[in-house]
């Protein structure tokens, strides 16, 4: 009976502990802050500017060796961008772009920018058209305004403005954009090697990636910066079941289709990935705690305590938080017989994997082939690529993207953040430790859902702030070390 009286005392004694700290802890700037969406002259320039990218189609397809939508995409950015063409060296590689422009000749490790510039289908009724780059309620609309000509057009702004005044930068400095990003094709594959080979070795790469929300999770408020510092891996798998096939109007139990089905309700409902909480998920709550309600800050500022539970609680609570803390898969495309009334002597399904670090591509992989084989089906590998490696926050890179936002978007709260999607930065890896993935561009609920949905769109305010952040970044760099 002592022994049960202590453990509760203690137990008692850590939650006070944690219901002390959350009860002390002070809301955050970002908390009050709120985006101004009002347009200025500026805003209204750069819209125009970028509607003019918007009404060039770029849309990517698995298959495509005809590249002139994308070559004449390269003319409108000459017409728009004139000093980034005439100063800076191009490159084309197969309709992906590379700028560069040699630096001041000291010995700085170089800069790369990037962007992709393909986009994905638009499909559906649109309250714009997709490709009219059209102007409307303080916002430019159309497919690409977030993913991602808007970033590109930043950057190339940017450069624009910088190079316009004379600008020299004491390092390298490159500017990509792929058209092969939407298709995972071999746009920036191609451009890292094309680096690789001339021996370039980056200090530092943004691209694509977290973005300027309001309260990004469920029960925090306030104005959050995103900046994505881990990448899961990425797989594709086919899962193959055999049979006898027949006739539909005689049906013999354990057939193709039935068996995959099996499978598919045991991997919905009793999930085989392992959730685990990892520094970049920690670190990301333990900035949003101070503007969390209560019962979220008590958690949040005691991830000592609370971590092993949260990780476990999150994939519940949030598919995106989950993300952030386990591979997960989903079931995209099935077949089975092409007659109504056939039995198909094969069937198949196919799962897309996002590998997390803690359980990577081989040991996901093997599990999935394991289950698979308790339903007699066979597993074929289609794609396996591998999570990239973790930039820490705790890093002059980051903390010069922290700097330069927190003065682009006054109040901002800047945190590291998992990237549950993938990027072209992947492709990078071999020749750069600082892979940041961040558009600094605001983006609202409906915005967030138009990518790669219907009525895109982009807030014409948000076109300066992101062009002043790729400034701030190219005269800050390189940035302190610590």
């Amino acid at each position: 009976m002592i022994v049960l009286w202590c453990i509760l005392g203690v137990l008692a004694a850590l939650l006070l502990i944690c219901i002390l700290r959350a009860a002390l802890m002070k809301p955050t700037a970002a908390k009050a802050t709120v985006f101004d969406t009002v347009p200025d002259a500026r805003a209204h320039a750069y819209g125009e500017k970028l509607g003019a990218l918007i009404r060039c189609e770029t849309v990517s397809e698995m298959v495509q060796p005809d590249k002139s939508k994308f070559y004449a995409f390269h003319e409108e950015l000459e017409r728009q961008f004139p000093l980034v063409h005439q100063k800076m060296e191009k490159t084309v590689l197969d309709g992906s772009l590379l700028f560069s422009l040699p630096g001041g000749g000291k010995d700085l490790p170089p800069v790369l920018l990037m962007s992709h510039h393909d986009v994905v289908e638009a499909p559906g009724a649109w309250r714009h058209p997709p490709f009219s780059g059209e102007i409307a309620d303080g916002r430019v609309w159309g497919r690409g305004t977030l993913d991602t000509k808007g970033s590109l057009f930043c950057i190339l702004q940017a450069a624009e403005e910088l190079l316009a005044g004379g600008w020299q930068p004491p390092y390298d400095f490159y500017i990509a954009s792929a058209c092969t990003e939407e298709t995972l094709g071999t746009g920036a594959k191609a451009t890292a090697a094309y680096l690789k080979e001339k021996g370039v070795r980056l200090g530092l790469l943004i691209d694509e990636g977290g973005m300027v929300l309001d309260a990004p999770l469920a029960g925090v408020t306030g104005l959050y910066a995103l900046v994505g510092v881990l990448e899961k891996g990425y797989g594709d798998l086919r899962f193959t079941a055999a049979g006898n096939g027949g006739h539909s109007s005689m049906p013999a139990p354990g057939t193709p289709i039935p068996r995959l089905a099996a499978f598919v309700h045991q991997v919905e409902t009793h999930d085989p990935f392992t959730p685990k909480m990892n520094a970049t998920v920690r670190e990301m709550l333990r900035r949003m705690a101070p503007n969390a309600g209560f019962g979220m800050r008590v958690i949040f500022g005691n991830l000592w305590l609370f971590s092993p539970l949260l990780a476990h609680l999150l994939p519940v609570v949030s598919p995106l938080a989950g993300a952030m803390v386990k591979t997960t898969i989903a079931f995209t495309t099935m077949q089975g017989s092409s007659g109504l009334n056939v039995v198909p002597e094969r069937a198949y399904v196919t799962g897309n994997l996002r590998f997390i670090h803690h359980q990577g591509a081989d040991e996901s992989i093997a599990r999935m082939t394991a289950l698979a084989k308790r339903y007699g089906l066979e597993t074929e590998v289609i794609t396996k690529e591998y999570p990239c490696a973790v930039v820490s926050h705790d890093t002059s890179a980051f903390r010069l993207i922290e700097r330069c936002a927190e003065t682009c978007y006054p109040g901002v709260c800047v945190t590291p953040y998992a990237m549950t999607g993938g990027t072209d930065a992947k492709y990078y890896n071999g020749i750069c430790d600082n892979c940041l993935r961040f558009a600094p561009l605001y983006c609202d609920g409906q915005q967030l859902e138009s990518i790669h949905g219907r009525d895109e769109n982009l807030y014409l305010a948000a076109l300066p702030k992101g062009v002043d952040f790729y400034k701030s970044v190219l005269a800050g760099w390189p940035a302190e070390q610590k």
